[in-house]
């Protein structure tokens, strides 16, 4: 569990973790290799965070301010590590607790530190109000990931989705393939209520994106095996 004002490394990338959330990476720069070589020696996570201007990915973390970076992140814990050739790493990841940053700094390694404070879900006197959306919540989560199916040609007729709202609220987040600041949203929500509303209401607006997507494409393969005709304007 963090407690306020732990220092750990950070790490921005153009994608946004949620606590349970799987996250496989590919670490490739000397200063990343450090970190993850600590966190491993240490058994510390490290904090993914959403970069908020190309500064924040490039080297020389000196010249970085917490304005580069979004407030809200999530703590990482490797679960498993593949050793390549020149000390390049496949991990795979799983998000573990979101918390908010008060202050960066840069290590010595160039990869970016920051000290930050636990950033719990606040608790939600209208639970009555919360079962009525995790309710309306459940159903779109499913018909989203059916459409996500029926764009891949995957089968996740399957899938299982998590019992608890949080969790089901998190796992949304992840499949929704709209912009990262919508992610971003989601992950810096202050309350469940907040959290499951937000989410409904952009679990609505992507379905219909999606569902739009899908019917153009169908008529498109339609128009496409229609029998050619020869014809003559004579």
């Amino acid at each position: 569990m963090l407690e306020h004002n732990t220092t750990i490394p950070l790490f921005p990338l153009n994608v946004v973790l949620f606590p349970g959330m799987m996250l496989p990476l590919h670490i490739f720069e000397d200063r990343y290799k450090v970190m993850v070589k600590e966190c491993l020696a240490t058994s510390q996570p490290f904090g993914v965070v959403l970069a908020r201007s190309k500064q924040a990915q490039a080297p020389n973390v000196a010249n970085l301010y917490s304005d580069d970076l979004y407030e809200v992140g999530t703590t990482a814990r490797i679960t498993a590590v593949e050793n390549l050739k020149e000390g390049r790493m496949n991990l795979i990841t799983v998000g573990q607790e979101r918390f908010v940053i008060k202050d960066v700094y840069p290590s010595s390694y160039d990869f970016l530190m920051g000290r930050v404070d636990p950033f719990p879900l606040q608790d939600d006197d209208d639970s009555q109000r919360v079962t009525l959306l995790v309710h309306k919540l459940r159903p779109m989560v499913r018909q989203y990931i059916n459409h996500l199916a029926d764009a891949s040609g995957e089968d996740l007729s399957n899938a299982t989705l998590p019992s608890d709202p949080t969790a089901l609220a998190f796992l949304a987040g992840t499949a929704i393939q709209g912009p990262l600041s919508d992610k971003q949203k989601l992950l810096s929500a202050k309350s469940l209520r907040t959290l499951i509303a937000s989410t409904v209401s952009m679990l609505d607006k992507e379905d219909q994106i999606l569902v739009y997507m899908l019917e153009a494409y169908s008529a498109h393969q339609r128009v496409e095996r229609l029998p050619f005709v020869d014809y003559s304007l004579n």
